[in-house]
């Protein structure tokens, strides 16, 4: 059966993979864009100036929100409150519009990120039943994110988010130069724990969800094993045949990264027991499938 998917982020790393899924398999997606449109297939919107009408998602089977500023640049005053308010208004702009559908989605996917667990919990294993924590900038956009899709009269599946690598975007992106050049980089001590997701696992994860007919409350987009992040390093290193590992003391870090650098870094060990309990196979489970997953 072919769906009708209204995106929001449909341009993004995770969006636009997960928009090229769907229409390779015949289904119909609808884009919510910020220019202006440039196809029948996309709605303009402003979030946060203006509400959306709520026909633009009357009749959609799914409506799935991956909107939100880039969290790769320094945290300026500026550009932590264009973090939070992305996420926030466009989770309660779509909520609010789902309310008034006359035909609504069976489901409301919306990202959200593991930094809900908190900024470092050790070697502590984080399932979806794990108390939160708001101890960062990221911990408290992550609660605000998720509270944001209160208005919806639809269930709302929270997708909290952990590494998602591709060489197309993300941290993985932004080190593979230095690593193909045959330095590898490790950040921090190596020790804090990486909670990761190949991109292809992470489309198939939102696809399951969005067919899944119990799908509803937090979800922890990750791989079954989570692994330290020097692992993650080695296994980057052995993929493209980097010769040898620098590493980057956490002082640097917040030298080039500003404050982003503690959050960026900081050990979360998050499984998705909720998704293999509802039947979800990971094609990637583990570091070294990941990355080749990533280089591909």
């Amino acid at each position: 059966m072919t769906m009708r998917v209204v995106i929001a982020g449909s341009s993004g790393l995770i969006g636009s993979a997960l928009r090229r899924s769907y229409e390779l398999d015949g289904h119909t997606v609808t884009r919510l864009v910020r220019r202006e449109t440039q196809s029948p297939h996309e709605i303009r919107w402003n979030p946060g100036s203006e509400r959306l009408s709520s026909a633009a998602l009357d009749g959609a089977d799914v409506v799935v929100n991956l909107a939100g500023a880039s969290i790769g640049q320094r945290w300026t005053a500026n550009h932590r409150r264009a973090i939070l308010l992305s996420r926030t208004t466009t989770a309660r702009t779509l909520a609010e519009a789902i309310a008034g559908t006359t035909r609504p989605p069976r489901v409301f996917l919306s990202a959200s990120g593991i930094r809900f667990y908190g900024v470092d919990r050790g070697d502590e294993l984080l399932t979806e039943s794990s108390a939160g924590a708001q101890d960062g900038f990221m911990p408290k956009v992550a609660h605000a994110w998720e509270a944001a899709t209160r208005e919806s009269t639809v269930p709302v599946c929270h997708l909290r988010l952990g590494l998602v690598l591709s060489q197309h975007g993300g941290l993985l992106a932004r080190m593979l130069p230095i690593f193909r050049a045959g330095l590898g980089i490790s950040p921090g001590s190596g020790h804090p724990f990486w909670s990761f997701l190949s991109l292809t696992d992470a489309v198939r994860a939102i696809r399951f969800l969005a067919t899944h007919p119990q799908a509803q409350g937090p979800y922890n987009l990750t791989a079954p094993n989570p692994v330290r992040s020097r692992e993650c390093v080695d296994a980057l290193s052995a993929a493209v045949g980097a010769r040898t590992t620098l590493p980057i003391p956490v002082p640097v870090l917040r030298l080039v990264m500003g404050e982003v650098a503690a959050e960026a870094i900081g050990s979360l060990r998050v499984v998705p027991n909720r998704l293999a309990e509802a039947g979800f196979t990971h094609r990637h489970p583990d570091i070294a499938s990941s990355v080749r997953d990533a280089l591909t």
